[in-house]
């Protein structure tokens, strides 16, 4: 296998900067999610890898080595594409088998094998002699996604794998395609549009959108850090609350409660009239009593939702007019969604809340972040 590079690597299409000075480092052997909105630069930034765009600047490195200006077929890189790219005239068994014997001095007796186990856990046994013009689209994925694994190349790269299964199936196919990889040492790259896979799939992931970098980490350290306010809004289901916030002598000031503040984060705050309050909604428990340097919150309950094991209690608020156009150009820059006017707590199950009655909730200071509305920063 081979570990994978990319320095500041950017795509300009006319006046558009598509990608923008993106650096990632994938080592050998290990996993890396790429997630992001649709039109997020994801699989552009696969085509640049495997050599089928070229970037406007930056370098693609394979081991170290400068791969920028070689041909796909020198890079050596076995890539799934979101369309299949499956050729009608052939069964599934030499569409599982075109790739590798492109390429000279295969092993046939290895290259059944590998066929024969790849078949096997993605349950196309039964299929081997159908042409794909008679599978449905989950079975055509499937066996692109088998192509791509059957053939021995030095990395993978994977777009939206598993975008056309079943809910039933999905987690099954994507659990015993990345076992595979793993069990065979495989240096891969995967896009998704879904957070949940990218958090479950890879030892890092990154979160693209707009066509740059927001920010790489592991999944609980985009889950419990986020860099910045798009990735706080973007990662977690439900997403985290985001309240617009006054800072004051006493603290932040928000439509549902004040958020203690100490010396060091008043400091960041000078000159800001506005900020961002967010809070996850399994972060918020019922409480009276404020913990030391926490945030707490009460409002009315204008809805309840029970999900069986919790259920979801909406705290509605008033967002001033002036504050809320400004949160408005927000979204408008960011092309995304990040703001509602209601606060979302999860609580237990048994919890007896009902609509129109005042809950009062909180949470500890660890978890309470607080965010420049302009530039996204996470302050904290």
């Amino acid at each position: 296998m081979a570990s994978i590079e990319l320095r500041d690597i950017s795509f300009r299409h006319g006046s558009r900067t598509v990608l923008d000075q993106v650096s990632l480092h994938v080592p050998d052997g290990r996993t890396l999610a790429i997630v992001g909105p649709p039109g997020a630069g994801k699989s552009l930034l696969l085509a640049v890898l495997v050599g089928l765009q070229e970037p406007t600047s930056g370098d693609v490195l394979i081991d170290d080595v400068v791969v920028t200006n070689e041909s796909p077929r020198a890079r050596d890189l076995s890539m799934l594409f979101d369309d299949y790219a499956l050729h009608p005239h052939l069964d599934v068994y030499d569409n599982l088998a075109f790739s590798s014997t492109l390429r000279r001095g295969h092993d046939k007796i290895e290259l059944d094998e590998r066929i024969e186990d790849v078949a096997s856990f993605l349950a196309l046994d039964g299929v081997l002699d159908e042409r794909p013009d008679s599978l449905e689209d989950a079975l055509k994925q499937r066996v692109a996604t088998g192509r791509a694994l059957v053939r021995e190349a030095r990395a993978y790269l994977l777009d939206e794998p598993f975008a056309a299964q079943s809910e039933r199936l999905r987690t099954h196919v994507r659990s015993v395609v990345l076992q595979w990889q793993t069990d065979h040492g495989r240096t891969t790259i995967l896009t998704t549009s879904s957070v949940d896979e990218a958090l479950s799939s890879a030892d890092r992931v990154v979160v693209l959108h707009q066509g740059f970098v927001h920010q790489v980490g592991t999944p609980r350290e985009l889950y419990e850090k986020p860099a910045d306010m798009f990735v706080a809004g973007y990662l977690g289901t439900p997403p985290m609350n985001l309240i617009p916030g006054f800072p004051g002598p006493t603290g932040i000031e928000t439509p549902v409660g004040t958020l203690s503040i100490d010396a060091a984060l008043r400091s960041r705050l000078t000159g800001r009239d506005v900020v961002v309050v967010g809070v996850r909604p399994e972060h918020l428990f019922e409480s009276a009593t404020v913990p030391e340097g926490g945030f707490g919150i009460t409002a009315a309950v204008d809805d309840v939702e029970w999900r069986g094991r919790s259920q979801f209690a909406y705290l509605g608020y008033d967002i001033d007019p002036g504050v809320e156009s400004v949160l408005s150009e927000v979204e408008d820059l960011v092309e995304f969604d990040l703001f509602q006017s209601f606060v979302s707590a999860e609580m237990p199950s048994e919890s007896t809340i009902t609509m129109g009655s005042t809950l009062s909730i909180v949470a500890a200071r660890e978890h309470v972040h607080v965010f420049d509305p302009v530039s996204g920063e996470n302050l904290t």
